[in-house]
């Protein structure tokens, strides 16, 4: 599940902005340092801690709970395969795409939830969110479910907030997740993920293929996201 939906749902079942936002962070903390993972076992806040520190450590643990209830459903393994054999189907001048499958799936359902709520509304939920938690309570929560556990340098921590303010930022300016919503956008958005890994862009006309490739995905993703959204999410 990818960090919009995990926003929704937690927003849905905990009702607290900063848990919701909690519930999208061990997403982007992978973004911006790989090794940045949520802890195995219940993290607790200390005495001491940030007010809004609580709620954040409880969507925390919502993401880990959809997380493994996703994973193990058929509305993420049926979807998966169903990427994994659109994507094989385009031509060879795409190497290594079916690989893909698993972050297009999750992509082309945050599309669909955007579908049914709105790109705005979304926005204002974000960019609220991000102001309530973003800072002591988001640092906080790092720190106990990673820095202070696994051995890091200090350039290491030090580096880490702002590549998280700056992902931030630029999911809540709008654009980044707007393209969810088109087969366009979200082959642009493999692309950076190829990118990333340090993988060869695609070119003009295999881009083209894998464009329709995600539209054709993104329109199978809407029945799947409402299975979703009637779902309750075990703990």
């Amino acid at each position: 599940m990818n960090f919009l939906f995990h926003h929704h749902l937690a927003l849905r079942d905990l009702g607290a902005p900063e848990a919701a936002i909690g519930a999208m962070l061990p997403d982007l903390w992978r973004m911006a340092d790989r090794r940045v993972r949520p802890a195995v076992g219940a993290i607790a806040a200390g005495s001491d801690d940030p007010r809004a520190l609580d709620p954040v450590l409880a969507g925390i643990a919502h993401h880990v709970a959809a997380d493994r209830w996703f994973h193990h459903d058929p509305v993420f393994l049926d979807g998966e395969q169903r990427g994994v054999a659109r994507l094989r189907s385009l031509s060879a001048d795409v190497p290594r795409i079916g690989l893909f499958a698993h972050v297009l799936w999750e992509l082309c359902l945050d599309g669909a939830l955007l579908d049914r709520i709105g790109l705005f509304p979304v926005l204002r939920a974000l960019r609220a969110g991000f102001d309530a938690t973003l800072g002591a309570a988001s640092d906080r929560a790092a720190a106990l479910h990673h820095f202070d556990r696994v051995g890091r340098s200090s350039d290491e921590r030090a580096s880490f907030a702002p590549r998280l303010a700056r992902l931030c930022a630029a999911i809540a300016d709008g654009p980044w997740i707007d393209g969810y919503q088109s087969g366009e956008g979200l082959a642009y958005r493999i692309q950076g993920v190829r990118a990333r890994l340090g993988m060869p862009p695609v070119g003009a006309g295999a881009h083209a293929d894998l464009a329709d490739a995600c539209a054709d995905l993104l329109e199978a993703a809407g029945p799947v996201a409402d299975r979703i959204l009637a779902a309750t999410i075990p703990p």
